[in-house]
């Protein structure tokens, strides 16, 4: 990259208004040389003070052979600069009514000789646009937008001035295509001067959802440039973790656009099956001719035999456990979809005759899906099957000396009790105020070390409280 010719070609011209040309880096004129014959640049530039464009140049070729007429002084072939287009945004009369004169800019900086001048070099403009700045191209500090168009109406620079456009520093960051997106809003003009929608459409797949983008003007010329270029999607850093292929859909789920810049909807469909999962929807589809985003394989992600079809079967290899599913997926991913309200319940057809062993046996975790104190209640009460203080209950696989043993069971897991039963139900015979009064305490109770913690337990059954034996 030739910096020193792009800041002078971008930044330092002799533009007249909102003017998008500069002269010609070697207009082959010597100042030095005519310093005594023109006391003020006016003489020769008269427009540039007024804006009048036509006569940024006003001294002639007919008005040099007054001089240079082949006798008195050699002829000359002189016939002035031709316009240079830029993307300069400019006005001479506006820096002039400043107090500006022309040797501010125009005189070279250390030259000894009268009329040395030059175009006005970056740091000139930077000296009052933008003195905190080290350099042109640290737009952190600089505001392009300040003395820049942006590049779709600068019409006149061919593809190949844009092509050769500076690259600042911050570009390079090796964490720029992460944060370039998350500038403050005003940015935004800095980047059209250098882009437009095509720039930013070569790697955003969500390029017509995305505000940013949108407000950006297409472009002719950038599209030629990016033509062809493949786009660019770095790993991100949670892409690394260890569990990302099962927790992804999490983030997805909490906000789908962080993806939609990398991934298209055929992303999803390769391991899920088209129109899976539903949080796809919000991806938009690979346009046509456009960006493919991220390839995804699902050789690369997926077991063998998880094929696009998988979905629909799954059920069969969950249910023999081949392959094991818990080691890519954690049960929350199963109770997502199989909630009995998105999809049915993932057990077999004749899975409520038989599931009462299963659930004393405890080799399924049925709170995993299961509500005990609504759902399994609800059931059991409807059809009979809770004991609701009946003696001749056969929930409890109709053991005939339950009646009996249940006091072990309830201190060794009260909690699976409250599914069937509530407080009312015990209390019709282990209260000290009516039923049977039959103690649930044991030998060793001590009821005074439970009073001193809480007495509003012990009045649930007892009117006054008890005291152990002296």
């Amino acid at each position: 990259m030739k910096r020193g010719l792009a800041a002078v070609s971008l930044l330092a011209g002799l533009g007249l208004g909102a003017a998008v040309f500069t002269l010609a880096q070697d207009d082959g004129f010597p100042h030095e040389r005519h310093a005594r014959l023109f006391p003020a640049c006016a003489g020769c530039h008269a427009g540039i003070e007024v804006g009048d464009s036509s006569r940024m140049v006003s001294i002639t070729p007919e008005e040099c052979a007054r001089c240079h007429d082949g006798v008195e002084l050699p002829a000359v072939a002189w016939e002035g600069p031709s316009p240079e287009p830029s993307n300069l945004d400019f006005s001479h009369p506006l820096h002039a009514q400043m107090g500006m004169g022309c040797a501010d800019c125009h005189q070279i900086a250390g030259a000894e000789v009268a009329m040395a001048v030059g175009r006005a070099p970056a740091e000139t403009c930077l000296a009052c646009h933008a003195p905190e700045a080290e350099e042109h191209y640290a737009y952190d500090e600089v505001r392009c937008a300040t003395c820049h168009l942006p590049l779709t109406l600068a019409a006149d620079l061919p593809v190949s001035r844009i092509a050769d456009f500076p690259r600042p520093p911050t570009h390079a960051e090796a964490d720029f295509l992460f944060t370039h997106g998350i500038q403050d809003s005003s940015s935004a003009p800095a980047c059209a001067v250098c882009h437009a929608r095509e720039s930013c459409e070569r790697c955003h797949l969500d390029a017509e959802s995305v505000p940013a983008i949108a407000g950006l003007a297409a472009d002719e010329r950038v599209a030629e440039l990016v033509a062809g270029r493949p786009g660019e999607w770095p790993r991100p850093p949670s892409h690394a973790r260890e569990d990302w292929a099962v927790s992804h859909q999490e983030d997805a789920r909490r906000d789908v656009t962080a993806c939609a810049t990398c991934h298209a909807r055929e992303s999803c469909a390769t391991c899920h099956g088209e129109g899976r999962p539903t949080v796809a929807a919000g991806l938009a589809s690979a346009r046509p001719g456009g960006p493919r985003g991220v390839q995804i394989t699902a050789a690369a992600v997926m077991p063998v035999g998880h094929t696009t079809t998988f979905f629909d079967r799954h059920g069969t290899a969950a249910a023999i456990g081949v392959p094991q599913c818990s080691t890519c997926h954690a049960e929350k991913e199963c109770i997502a979809c199989h909630d009995g309200v998105k999809k049915p319940s993932f057990h077999p057809l004749d899975f409520v005759v038989r599931h009462g062993a299963e659930a004393f046996a405890e080799q399924t975790e049925c709170a995993a899906c299961h509500s005990q104190e609504a759902f399994c209640r609800d059931c059991h009460t409807g059809l009979g099957f809770a004991a609701g203080g009946r003696t001749g209950a056969a929930f409890h696989d109709a053991q005939p000396d339950w009646l009996l043993a249940h006091g072990q069971a309830a201190r060794q897991n009260l909690e699976s009790c409250v599914a069937c039963h509530s407080e009312g139900t015990c209390l019709r015979c282990h209260s000290a105020k009516s039923g049977f009064r039959v103690s649930p305490h044991g030998p060793d109770f001590d009821p005074d070390h439970v009073a001193d913690k809480s007495t509003q337990s012990c009045a649930i059954c007892h009117f006054d409280l008890p005291r152990a034996a002296p």
